[in-house]
């Protein structure tokens, strides 16, 4: 009997490998048929119900296998990452923290404590997940999902070079890797490094083609990279619009010839960088055409650009040549304006929470100085 629930584990866990998560089920569910009580099924069934989204029969199954099994610290890991996954953080760090009890010695128990605390947010716990973190890649340094926690820990402390780190040792651990393939792509597109982003994003599902939210950012870094064309494009033809409107002294063919150099130089680079893009990326890259925002930032790119030629052939910024590329630059200049606005405070966003993470572990350090050093308590 049991050699019958070892080998159903061990063919669930086969498909479970595969993303058969549904074959899994079916060959589980045959055996519990017969062996109702086998808390090895039920906590690779309950594993199967997280992974597919079904929280409330997971709960019931992996609670099935507490009442069954005599050891129980797997099986409060387990129900750990289901609250987790269910959105109910605080009941997850309960059973992590129970689990945590029985088994000091496991990594799994600190990761899942650690990714508990981590959910709740409040600068605090974050601190404590910290140390549960630094245990569990003391414990386990071979494991590549302790390095992946200590990358989450950096990124929410704004310790975004730590992370990158993090993330590298997951992938020098296995390099197929794909929270950690999808982590690095996500820190590449939060620090507007659009195009490894997407190359990032093209590894991501090349190690997991099943990764929804992967393929859904693919999709937008790729327009973002239809962007970053007209990034450049609208650039060159405000500066070329500006510097021309200092050097009133020159005319009309050195107006003109840098122009009409520009473009050219803008579009070779355009396409020597597509060439380099993944086939994959390619693909994305045209499929894009048809959307709305890539549609709207080539109609801006084609303004920008035609304001950057009747510039050109303007004898002069206050000429009538002048004043039309001044309104044809006017939107283009705008959404210029509100991307790098934009990217300033993406860019602002994990140096203040550096910056509000070492205040407050300083001020929480000399108040347990204090509170120590104080005999009155």
């Amino acid at each position: 009997m049991t050699d019958v629930g070892f080998a159903a584990q061990q063919r669930a866990g086969a498909l479970m490998d595969l993303g058969r998560h549904d074959e899994a089920v079916t060959v589980l569910r045959g055996v519990l048929a017969g062996q109702p009580q086998h808390a090895g099924v039920l906590f690779m069934l309950a594993r199967c119900h997280r992974v597919l989204g079904q929280y409330a029969e997971a709960m019931r199954l992996i609670d099935q296998a507490l009442g069954f099994s005599v050891t129980q610290e797997h099986l409060l890991v387990e129900k750990a990452r289901i609250l987790l996954a269910a959105d109910q953080p605080a009941y997850a760090a309960s059973a992590a923290h129970a689990a945590l009890e029985r088994s000091p010695g496991s990594w799994e128990a600190h990761t899942l404590l650690a990714e508990t605390l981590l959910a709740l947010g409040n600068p605090t716990r974050v601190v404590v997940a910290r140390r549960h973190a630094d245990n569990a890649l003391e414990l386990a340094p071979q494991v590549p999902t302790a390095h992946l926690l200590d990358a989450l820990l950096h990124i929410r402390m704004g310790r975004l070079r730590a992370a990158r780190a993090a993330c590298g040792r997951a992938l020098a651990l296995d390099p197929s890797f794909e929270p950690a393939l999808h982590q690095l792509a996500l820190l590449d597109a939060g620090q507007d490094r659009t195009g490894r982003a997407a190359r990032g994003f093209t590894a991501t599902l090349a190690a997991d083609p099943q990764d929804g939210p992967a393929a859904v950012r693919h999709a937008v870094t790729a327009a973002a990279l239809w962007w970053r064309l007209f990034d450049a494009v609208t650039l060159a033809a405000v500066a070329h619009w500006a510097l021309f409107a200092l050097l009133t002294d020159v005319g009309r063919p050195v107006r003109l010839g840098t122009a009409l150099l520009v473009l050219p130089v803008l579009a070779a680079a355009a396409l020597l960088n597509r060439r380099r893009q993944p086939a994959a990326l390619r693909w994305q890259l045209r499929r894009q055409l048809g959307s709305r925002t890539v549609v709207v930032c080539l109609a801006l790119t084609v303004l920008a650009a035609a304001g950057l030629l009747v510039n050109g052939l303007a004898t002069a910024t206050e000429s009538p040549a002048g004043a039309v590329a001044g309104l044809l630059l006017g939107p283009a200049g705008l959404v210029l304006v509100v991307r790098l606005v934009r990217q300033l405070g993406r860019r602002a966003g994990p140096a203040l929470r550096w910056l509000g993470y070492q205040v407050w572990t300083r001020l929480a350090a000399r108040t347990t100085l204090t509170v120590a050093a104080d005999p009155r308590r």
